[in-house]
């Protein structure tokens, strides 16, 4: 039961993120502090958030459907949230401080860390 949760939650996240990043470009980027000059950072915003959360939003809900193995819908989570934490943690360190940093980015830190940690109990429970 744990592992549905999981994986429900997780496809919507990734499903609303991308959805968001395609339908408002500019306002998504605004949210993350970026700003976009022009098309290539519409496309960049469209193509990175956009296409690449949408596609994980599918596959996760497709393990939830049974068309794919649920296992490989909570390795992809993990590997996903745990690329995110692993990068904004470096960041932290490189960064020294939460100084300059929006309420946005610092949401996204616990975001990431109950995903990563979320997919991960669930998928050593679900082998």
């Amino acid at each position: 039961m744990f592992g549905t949760i999981v994986l429900g939650v997780g496809s919507l996240f990734f499903i609303a993120t991308g959805l968001n990043a395609f339908a408002a470009p500019a306002q998504f980027a605004a949210r993350l502090g970026l700003s976009l000059p022009g098309a290539d950072g519409v496309n960049e915003i469209r193509a990175q958030y956009g296409g690449f959360f949408l596609a994980a939003g599918l596959f996760v809900a497709g393990t939830l459907l049974s068309h794919l193995p649920r296992q490989g819908g909570l390795a992809l989570m993990v590997v996903i949230f745990g690329g995110l934490i692993g990068g904004r943690l470096a960041s932290l360190a490189l960064d020294r401080s939460f100084a300059g940093y929006s309420p946005t980015i610092r949401a996204l830190f616990v975001i990431d860390s109950c995903g990563f940690l979320a997919s991960l109990i669930a998928l050593t429970h679900a082998v």
